[in-house]
């Protein structure tokens, strides 16, 4: 058995740059309060939470004069308002990458948005709150009445931006898509994909495309994971998504496998050592 862990797998700087905060703010409150999840991965929000940590899904049910943590994947504009009636101090975490998409947003005011992402990604609705006139487009099926509502916008411009850890390669199939469809628009577009997702799933198609088998690391609900599994399944006939080593099994694998290894941005380096570590000691060979 021959392993091959990829060099860009685990927390990205922004995931990083969150928990730590996250963690040193828990050091210095006995209590503090997060709107949702602040990075999609279980094990990194059962370790907050054993911290002070109390998550959340609404503002109303944070009491007043307390504080909260606005995660990575950043929040709606609203909520900066309702929160300052209620006299909550807001610990604000966004990612910088999706806060400047925030503001581009903003700044394209006269324009029709549409947004590239998952519709119920947390990340894509905080954007679509900055914008008055937008539209999420998923995939292709989208389309038609993201132009139905750019028509009826009353605008001429169309920009378009992308959720940061969407699939690169689709973002581009869609917007060619779009370009036939909306004939009679201008457009600005801004491949807003972050870096960091950008060189993991280049990392994802070169490994994949090399390997017999791949193990794609990461929470259940994380989007950047989900999207290496899709990259995986494209260049490597057997995909396994994992979050802990304890979904793995003897009988997955045999000696003379090849086997790629990626991990989402919010996994932890231990959770990676740990699949490597039990993948060497079931043949107690070493690459």
């Amino acid at each position: 058995m021959e392993l091959i862990v990829g060099k860009y797998s685990g927390f990205c700087n922004g995931v990083k740059n969150t928990i730590n905060k996250a963690v040193d703010s828990l050091n210095k409150n006995d209590i503090i309060y997060s709107l949702g999840d602040i990075v999609h991965n279980e094990i990194v929000i059962n370790d907050l939470k054993n911290k002070g940590l109390i998550v959340v899904n609404n503002i109303n049910d944070v009491p007043i004069n307390s504080k909260v943590i606005i995660r990575a994947h950043g929040e709606e504009k609203n909520i900066y308002d309702e929160a300052k009636k209620k006299n909550i101090e807001l610990i604000d975490l966004t990612c910088g990458k999706v806060k400047i998409i925030h503001q581009k947003i903003m700044n394209h005011d006269d324009f029709f948005v549409i947004i590239i992402g998952k519709k119920i990604h947390p990340e894509t609705i905080a954007h679509k709150s900055y914008s008055k006139a937008s539209y999420v487009i998923e995939d292709f099926d989208d389309i038609n009445e993201a132009y139905n509502r750019f028509k009826l916008c009353g605008k001429k411009n169309v920009y378009i931006v992308a959720q940061t850890t969407f699939n690169g390669d689709l973002f581009d199939e869609i917007v060619k898509k779009i370009k036939k469809k909306f004939i009679d628009a201008n457009f600005m577009i801004e491949k807003t994909i972050c870096n960091a997702t950008t060189i993991r799933q280049m990392e994802t198609k070169e490994i994949a495309s090399k390997v017999d088998k791949m193990i794609v690391i990461g929470g259940k609900n994380s989007s950047n994971t989900k999207e290496l599994e899709v990259i995986s399944k494209n260049y490597c006939p057997i995909v396994y998504l994992i979050q802990t080593k304890n979904d793995l099994k003897k009988d997955m694998f045999n000696e003379n496998d090849y086997i790629g290894i990626v991990a989402g941005a919010s996994t932890p380096d231990m959770v990676i050592n740990d699949v490597v570590k039990y993948l060497q000691s079931i043949y107690n060979k070493k690459k």
